[in-house]
């Protein structure tokens, strides 16, 4: 087995409807204060067990503190644990490759159990393991699917000894670790999305006059070409369903959206004339299609309501300023955005009426949202200079920010799905 992930899920939910609602927190409000917790390993016996043991206790209390819900109190004391949530974790060797790790979730000021389970996996996959264990407790005390085991793709970009630019498309786990180049730097490339499935991702190449859809197989690393277009292809986006992309394409004079069928490589043209239209990105069921266009003169949002015959553009954007790269939210509850105005970027949301419109946060240049799976968190580009561009995240809640460190300047980012 690939994983060897042999979830043997001991899973002990044996607890009353009322007691673990008590445990949920609502993660809507923005008065609530963070769950306490604790990451508590037991007594090793070999140096191995020692050492995973240290590596994976870190790799939890760090993406359980980094999603914002949790108060991790590292290396707190039995005595002190009145009120805390506390995770024990035990390591022990089962061969000379492979480990067993059980772990157990409890409530300390009730001291009930809330979750215990073991999972036996080969040594090198020590870090998936921890991603896995943070997304059952997540899971456990939010009511909500955890995002650890994902990953980001982005454009990663860097001067060669001529100084000149060197663009990659890179991809990273969610918390940064085990980086890997897609592309050599041979060529430029552009806006990497990951497919619905997660096993591919597409991007855009420019080459001899011509644009070029990729898609990279993430399993063996295999590349082929969707389709080549005369003139510029922009903006990929993939249908929630997988069977589509839709783009941006620049030919004559026009800019206009298309549909691309991947089975049949068919294209449809969404909209028609003189009007820019580029950024499509459809509502998770697939009946909506909102994008950016200067139909009524400057860039604003539309959306394309599909299930009428007229196909007619509504505006939903009529704040001052310009709006951009407008993102659909897993949800379908909020639309994520680009604002620009009098020389300042922000990144924001709206309804997808074009109501209640928040700005989260304010740039030099801020660009390029993509939504978490979550649907509560957001990161896009930052470049404050166009020698140091870096990926940033910020949740809808609070609109705490942190930078997810890359070795080299990053833009253009997509989170993939769960």
């Amino acid at each position: 087995m690939k994983l060897f992930v042999q979830l043997v899920l001991f899973i002990s939910l044996f607890i009353p409807y009322s007691t673990k609602a008590v445990l949920y927190v609502d993660i809507k409000k923005s008065n609530i204060g963070n769950i306490d917790l604790v990451v508590s390993k037991c007594a090793c016996k070999t140096e191995v067990e020692n050492e995973l043991s240290e590596s994976i206790t870190k790799v939890i209390e760090t993406n359980l503190s980094n999603c914002g819900l949790f108060n991790v109190k590292r290396d707190a004391k039995v005595e002190s644990w009145k009120s805390d949530t506390v995770v024990t974790i035990s390591l022990s060797e089962v061969s000379n490759r492979n480990l067993e790790l059980s772990f157990r979730l409890s409530d300390s000021f009730t001291n009930r159990e809330l979750l215990t389970q073991s999972v036996v996996f080969l040594a090198k996959d020590w870090r998936k393991i921890s991603h896995l264990v943070s997304d059952l407790i997540h899971d456990r005390l939010i009511g909500e699917k955890g995002h650890f085991n994902t990953k980001i793709t982005y454009i990663a970009e860097e001067k060669d000894s001529n100084y000149k630019s060197v663009r990659k498309i890179a991809v990273m786990n969610q918390d940064g670790s085990n980086i890997k180049y897609l592309t050599n730097g041979e060529k430029f490339v552009s806006t990497p999305r990951f497919s619905p499935n997660g096993k591919g991702i597409v991007y855009i190449s420019y080459t001899n006059g011509k644009s070029y859809i990729i898609l990279k197989n993430l399993k063996d690393n295999t590349e082929s070409i969707i389709s080549a277009f005369e003139g510029v292809i922009s903006a990929p986006r993939f249908s929630p369903d997988g069977k589509s992309l839709f783009i941006s394409h620049s030919l004559s004079g026009e800019t206009n959206i298309l549909s691309l069928d991947l089975s049949s490589k068919r294209t449809k043209k969404i909209t028609k004339g003189s009007a820019i239209s580029t950024s499509p990105s459809l509502s998770p069921d697939q009946k909506y299609m909102v994008f950016s266009s200067d139909i009524s003169g400057s860039q604003q949002l539309y959306i394309i309501d599909f299930t009428k015959k007229s196909k007619k553009p509504k505006r939903i954007s009529f704040g001052n300023g310009r709006y951009a790269t407008p993102v659909w939210s897993p949800k379908g509850d909020l639309i994520a955005f680009t604002k620009i105005q009098s020389g300042k970027f922000y990144i924001g949301v709206m309804k997808p009426d074009g109501k209640e419109e928040r700005l989260l946060s304010e740039g030099h240049k801020i660009e390029s949202p993509a939504w978490l799976p979550n649907g509560r968190e957001i990161i896009f580009t930052n470049a404050e200079s166009p020698s140091n561009s870096k990926l940033y995240l910020v949740d809808l809640v609070k609109k705490n920010q942190k930078m997810v460190f890359t070795p080299t300047n990053a833009s253009l980012p997509d989170w993939s799905y769960f």
